[in-house]
């Protein structure tokens, strides 16, 4: 496996890679975490027989934040790493905001989007709907007054499993950027263009997930071509780390469902 720096332009991204001929699954993280929160997946889709990617958004990890002048767009990023690893198509699994650009991603460049796995992702269409939907919620406000492991993994996880807890915290305070950088999508994501997206889609929600249960994720489902849907009992907002052999094989069992060529 390759940990290192990926040479894109305006800004060095970090990332592993564990290389492979398998089709690339590119791996999206959450705001609160960087490349590291995959341990649970790498070893997994790899031994599925993936090729297996994980980056860091700018700033976060070890990836630089590049010229103030010059912040780029999520999406840009990716595909900007996709070119720099000779990566021409690959599945794309985001988490949280991770699954933003995923989405936006896939409006953008569907013929580079072998499928597209949200998970937990609140994709914040640019719809009145859903802004509204989400602000009763009344979760955005707690995001830096409570502590990130209370608001992204659910109760039976933190009770049943402190180390693990500890761990996802240790993790989200090693990536979080010194300087964050404000980068826009890069691409319009409302319900018009989820409605004509062209790519295989699979929701995986958390019954404990407190930024997109399983309502918000079946509104924006509702406008998204036969996409497929997951929800994992008692898992709140990181089911690739609560539950990990769980959402792996809910994952795995989508992607080889994934006609490629």
């Amino acid at each position: 496996m390759f940990e290192g720096f990926a040479d894109t332009p305006c800004a060095r991204l970090w990332h592993w890679d564990t290389g492979g001929n398998g089709d690339a699954v590119i791996l999206c993280h959450p705001a609160s975490q960087g490349c590291a929160i995959w341990e649970h997946q790498r070893d997994s889709f790899a031994a599925a027989g993936f090729r297996v990617v994980a980056y860091a958004r700018r700033g976060c990890d070890q990836s630089e934040t590049g010229p103030p002048d010059q912040p780029g767009t999520l999406v840009e990023d990716l595909a900007n790493l996709m070119d720099c690893l000779e990566i021409e198509r690959a599945h794309l699994l985001g988490a949280a905001a991770g699954g933003i650009t995923v989405t936006g991603f896939a409006v953008a460049h569907p013929h580079r989007t072998l499928s597209a796995v949200l998970a937990g992702t609140i994709v914040s269409p640019d719809e009145e709907e859903w802004r509204e939907f989400f602000g009763r919620l009344g979760i955005a406000e707690l995001r830096g007054v409570v502590p990130v492991e209370f608001l992204e993994l659910g109760p039976a996880y933190r009770a049943e499993n402190p180390e693990g807890a500890d761990r996802f915290a240790t993790l989200s305070a090693a990536a979080k950027p010194a300087t964050p950088v404000n980068q826009s999508l890069g691409a319009t994501v409302n319900w018009h263009t989820l409605e004509n997206l062209q790519v295989p889609v699979l929701f995986v929600t958390g019954e404990a997930d407190l930024y997109a249960p399983p309502p918000l994720h079946d509104l924006i489902a509702s406008h998204i071509p036969e996409p497929q849907m997951a929800l994992m009992r008692a898992i709140g907002h990181a089911p690739y780390w609560e539950a990990p052999d769980e959402f792996n094989g809910i994952v795995l069992d989508f992607l080889k469902g994934v006609a490629t060529d």
